[in-house]
């Protein structure tokens, strides 16, 4: 080896050893909470729920296939999934290129150049024109010595993983969002039932009070007022009829399907209350990894706090070496002697002392964005535990609510019931009647509103919860949603 490629290379050893022991820029640790923060349990829980580890396909525990089957579809159809897929994959792509920033980037050279000197500049005795051929690899390798390569390899990490929490977030709650359709679809089914049951049984009392009026036993009055309670009824049905249809359409974009073209499958008929086991929560700890909005906050702060690693590298100087190996020569017939043969390999150093001031305020910049993504961590741990609060609060008061209706529907029932038998056989006045079947008939109603809110109060527990996902990060599950 000669000594002048002895010269370049054990300095370069030397540098290389050097690019491996240290990166400028903070090193990254996780954020850490107070405990007045994140709490070791959850207190005062609501009946029906306690503690121990959330079920991750916790759609299954309403015991209703149609809802399983339509969870399953949206997670391999939904668009917005997909949206998500490909953005992870994208995330996933720039992180294969930072990792690229550690191998030498050049490759073959081929050029070619006819040239004519004016005659001042042509050395006496040589010709004028002159033809140059090249063929040759260049390549150029930057020297990571202050770990701006390693600092952005960490970012581009970090946003992947960043991605990652959002497609898992847009995973649990488009299956959240699918049960808390279904349900709403089904309540307004059984308004539509209720509305029908009723509309049926003011047709007969119309009928019955006709037939009083003919016979003397009732007034013009009467008639007219059992008229109007059939026509009170009747109207609300296309309002309902327009929700129906707006819930079917939801859930068709859901599960990525078109709207004109799908039909909800069947619901089986359930029960008045809704029969589910103990709701485990967990604890608040472990919505740490379990929400994904925690998980992508957490990871968009790491990638900032890599970025003013990458940002502080601009004040030290950029290492490089610089080499090729080909041939040069004035015809092609020459390219095949060994007197065509170039090389060369060297370092070179910038370093940009004039741009230090630019380079100074990106890293003010940096470590402002650093600092506003540990807030917006901060902020997204408090709104989770707000989120699980206030949905264990709304699935107690659903409870008592649906339990209080179920009573007062019952006391109605038997009230329009004893007021219809007691004027039939000329008892009482029809007044009665009226009032008690309009009772009912709104107790009925909202008993079936009830019962929605109780669904939805649990399905709002789940995704507060941040469940579902992790039956995507199983295997043999399609979760990636929409194909293209």
């Amino acid at each position: 080896m000669s000594l002048c490629y002895r010269a370049v290379l054990a300095p370069l050893a030397t540098l290389m050893l050097l690019a491996g022991c240290a990166a400028v820029g903070p090193d990254y640790v996780a954020p850490s909470l107070p405990a007045t923060q994140l709490p070791a349990r959850f207190d005062e829980l609501p009946a029906g729920l306690g503690p121990g580890s959330v079920e991750a396909r916790w759609w299954g525990a309403f015991d209703e296939p149609a809802l399983t089957g339509l969870v399953q579809r949206a997670l391999a159809a939904n668009h917005d999934i997909a949206i998500a897929a490909v953005r992870l994959e994208a995330a996933r792509a720039m992180l294969r290129e930072s990792r690229q920033g550690f191998l030498p980037r050049g490759g073959p050279a081929l050029s070619y150049e006819n040239r004519r000197w004016s005659e001042v500049q042509t050395p006496a005795g040589q010709s004028r024109q002159n033809e140059t051929y090249r063929g040759a690899v260049d390549a150029s390798w930057e020297i990571d010595l202050f770990g701006r390569v390693r600092r952005s390899v960490e970012a581009a990490r970090a946003q992947a993983g960043s991605r990652e929490a959002l497609l898992r977030g847009v995973q649990a709650s488009v299956a959240a969002e699918v049960a808390a359709t279904w349900f709403e679809l089904r309540g307004i089914e059984a308004e539509l039932a209720v509305a029908a049951d009723t509309r049926q049984s003011q047709r007969d009392s119309l009928s019955m009070v006709e037939r009083q009026v003919n016979a003397g036993a009732a007034t013009e009055f009467d008639r007219l007022r059992a008229e109007a309670l059939l026509r009170s009824v009747e109207v609300s049905v296309p309002e309902l009829e327009r929700r129906r249809d707006a819930s079917v359409n939801a859930l068709a974009i859901l599960l990525g399907e078109p709207p004109q073209r799908f039909t909800p499958p069947a619901a089986e008929p359930g029960d008045q209350a809704l029969a589910l086991r103990t709701i485990a929560v967990g604890k608040p700890t472990a919505l740490l990894w379990r929400r994904s909005d925690i998980a992508a906050a957490e990871r968009a702060l790491a990638a900032a706090t890599a970025q003013i690693g990458v940002e502080t590298a601009g004040l030290y100087p950029e290492v490089q070496v610089q080499g090729s190996i080909g041939v040069v020569t004035g015809s092609l017939d020459g390219m095949s002697g060994a007197s065509a043969l170039s090389s060369f390999i060297g370092p070179m150093i910038r370093w940009s002392l004039l741009d230090t001031g630019r380079v100074r305020a990106r890293i003010a910049a940096s470590e402002a964005r650093a600092r506003e993504a540990l807030i917006v961590y901060d902020q997204t741990v408090l709104r989770a535990l707000q989120e699980t609060d206030d949905a264990f609060k709304a699935h107690g008061a659903a409870s008592n609510t649906l339990r209080l209706r179920l009573l007062e529907s019952a006391a109605n029932g038997e009230a329009a019931r004893l007021a219809r038998a007691r004027f039939s056989e000329g008892e009482g006045v029809y007044l009665d009647v009226l009032e008690a079947e309009r009772a009912d008939y709104a107790s009925r109603r909202a008993l079936t509103a009830a019962r929605t809110r109780q669904r939805l109060a649990v399905v709002g527990i789940y995704k507060a919860l941040g469940g579902g996902w992790e039956v995507c990060a199983q295997a043999r599950q399609p979760c990636d949603g929409a194909s293209l």
